[in-house]
């Protein structure tokens, strides 16, 4: 199963991309694009909690669906399920994913359905299959595709992928740098962006992280800042805190949530507060189990 995983993630983005020219669209130049969450909001309760902050830490099977590269940082097999619902919005998604890096190859597999848009509702069912490759302990290359099936006021059905780069300079900082949707769909819910990380684990206890995301479709370039903070108390309940400013989109969000966990396998819930824009109240809920680091 991982051989055909693996032949699909490299092999299939490339074959059914579209051959079609033109610019890239942007979201203001979609028709249906709405003022709300989007695509770019899927996240675990994790995720959520610390101000969509995750691209370089590895942590979660939400990796499958940001920087591919951060599956092997971790040795583990892992299992997730994720549900979110912004109340106000009408936007949700359920999410279920495995990752299993125990081997020299980190192979994951993730699947979302989800509704937003509002009045000009859309729903989506999004696969993504991604690997990871260690290099040596502290490099880390990965790549994924990904199939969007999209119905409603915004349709396609076609494959894009991903692809990034993890260094850890020293044990416990991680710097990533990834490229998101990097074939071209056409499709203004479906735009490149390319995301800047870093993160750390200070005292085993603190993990600060910051993520930049960038985004080249328009006349100039437009920017959106994740930032957020973990603290493990007791090895057992995190306690995570987080903002976000989006520049892209022109949302800010303020998040936090909590956890529990026994050797990696537990629950989060999380919850993200929109200031002003368009009034998002997002609760998220994760379980997870895992074997392993």
């Amino acid at each position: 199963m991982w051989r055909l995983c693996l032949v699909v993630s490299l092999v299939a983005p490339a074959a059914l991309a579209d051959e079609g020219g033109g610019p890239e669209p942007t979201p203001s130049e979609g028709a249906t694009q709405a003022a709300g969450p989007d695509l770019r909001d899927f996240g675990h309760a994790r995720t959520l909690a610390m101000g969509g902050a995750y691209m370089s830490l590895g942590y979660g099977v939400e990796t499958v669906g940001g920087n591919p590269a951060a599956l092997s940082a971790y040795k583990r097999y892992q299992l997730e399920g994720s549900g979110a619902w912004d109340v106000p919005n009408g936007m949700g998604f359920a999410t279920l994913g495995v990752a299993d890096s125990t081997g020299p190859l980190a192979l994951g597999l993730s699947y979302h359905f989800a509704t937003f848009g509002g009045l000009e509702r859309r729903w989506g069912h999004i696969t993504t299959v991604a690997l990871a490759y260690s290099i040596a302990d502290w490099i880390h290359l990965g790549v994924s595709g990904r199939h969007h099936v999209l119905i409603g006021a915004s349709q396609t059905n076609s494959i894009t992928m991903n692809a990034g780069l993890v260094i850890k300079p020293v044990p416990f900082i991680s710097i990533g740098v990834s490229g998101h949707n990097l074939i071209n769909n056409f499709n203004a819910d479906i735009t490149r962006y390319f995301v800047a990380s870093a993160s750390a684990m200070l005292f085993e206890q603190l993990s600060p992280c910051f993520d930049l995301r960038a985004d080249f479709n328009g006349p100039t370039p437009r920017f959106a800042y994740h930032g957020g903070l973990e603290w493990l108390i007791g090895a057992t309940v995190p306690v995570r805190v987080g903002y976000q400013y989006d520049g892209i989109m022109n949302h800010h969000y303020v998040s936090g949530g909590l956890g529990w966990f026994v050797q990696g396998s537990g629950i989060d819930i999380a919850y993200r507060h929109e200031l002003g824009g368009a009034e998002g109240r997002m609760l998220a809920l994760t379980l997870k189990l895992q074997v392993g680091q």
